[in-house]
């Protein structure tokens, strides 16, 4: 079977995001595999490459990411439908919704769409009407190379980045749907020496609403002084983030949606306990390990009181639970399940 991947989102800023994650994770792991040919898209060896099947492991709502003509069985993976579910805040303009319009028809003729959640299947079927038994679940993995960091490596790290000594941590994006502004909130309810450390390339200073928006709940939460940003921790610097993660209260997943959740997972491979919003595809991510709480500052902080309130033995125990739990989510795993899904539109 001869596989094309288009890895073009790991030459755009989604490289040190989940579509990133995903795409380069998928294409290692697809090049492991007996029987498989796999080239990436944008190579020398792809300008003659004839695949028996294209995979598009990302898939932009608003722009023009798969081609409305193409000679070959195609696979496509949408992770989510975000804007669609909040109109009011990802407004795509005249151009984008014509780029939309477009997207929705050449997906429409792709022979199989994967997707990462029951969550994300449901939505997809709903607002871009896939049918079901088009669209295939297959569950995201996170970095294996995450995972609980020595006291050594997490004294280090605490001096590099001059952590707290007790925070709670969140780990991504900005925009509208990790509901940053309620997670901000949330510390004016946790105990005085809890601080919020947030790592994510965005928390830095910008001329857009999210970026005032949380500057916003800063001044009126009045904990300037208790929350850090870190956008300076390199999206590959594995060993740092594993080690931010392990020294970390507990991790913070404060959205009002997800497609998946990564950060999640990849907490809980540093056997840190999490909290986590009880909405869209997080709950499929956290199983019963993840403390579920509602999207609001207080519900938020509930969850994380509930976490310091645990005495030695709980946590220990959590994070054994957490971790094993993690264990259910890897990549022989998710590459074997799309595998499958080559083999079944090859087969047709």
């Amino acid at each position: 079977m001869k596989i094309l991947i288009d890895t073009s989102p790991l030459d755009t800023g989604h490289a040190i995001r989940g579509i990133g994650t995903y795409t380069r994770f998928l294409a290692q792991y697809l090049e492991q595999v007996p029987d498989i040919e796999v080239v990436r898209s944008g190579t020398q060896e792809a300008e003659s490459f004839k695949p028996d099947l294209i995979h598009y492991p990302y898939f932009d709502l608003f722009f023009s990411t798969l081609p409305l003509v193409r000679k070959h069985p195609t696979v496509v993976t949408v992770h989510d439908v975000i804007p669609l579910k909040f109109p009011d805040q990802y407004q795509p303009g005249l151009k984008g919704k014509a780029r939309f319009l477009k997207q929705k028809s050449a997906l429409k003729t792709v022979q199989a769409v994967i997707t990462d959640s029951q969550s994300s299947k449901i939505d997809i079927n709903q607002h871009l009407g896939i049918g079901l038994d088009k669209i295939h679940l297959v569950y995201l993995a996170a970095n294996p190379d995450l995972k609980r960091a020595d006291e050594k490596e997490i004294r280090r790290v605490r001096r590099k980045y001059k952590l707290p000594t007790q925070y709670v941590l969140y780990v991504g994006d900005i925009n509208y749907n990790k509901n940053i502004p309620q997670l901000i909130k949330a510390v004016r309810y946790l105990p005085p020496q809890v601080k919020l450390v947030c790592v994510g390339k965005s928390f830095i200073l910008q001329d857009i609403p999210e970026w005032q928006w949380i500057e916003t709940q800063l001044a009126l939460s009045d904990v300037e002084q208790k929350v850090k940003f870190l956008p300076n921790v390199p999206g590959r610097a594995t060993r740092d983030l594993s080690a931010i993660y392990s020294a970390c209260l507990c991790y913070v997943q404060p959205s009002l949606y997800e497609g998946f959740g990564l950060p999640v997972l990849e907490a809980m491979q540093c056997q840190t306990p999490v909290v986590s919003t009880q909405t869209s595809s997080l709950m499929e991510v956290g199983g019963d390990e993840a403390i579920y709480v509602e999207p609001d500052a207080q519900s938020l902080a509930q969850g994380v009181n509930q976490v310091l309130g645990w005495n030695k033995t709980q946590r220990q125990a959590k994070a054994k639970a957490v971790l094993n739990w993690s264990q259910n989510f890897n990549w022989p795993k998710t590459v074997a399940e799309t595998i499958k899904i080559y083999h079944q539109v090859l087969n047709d």
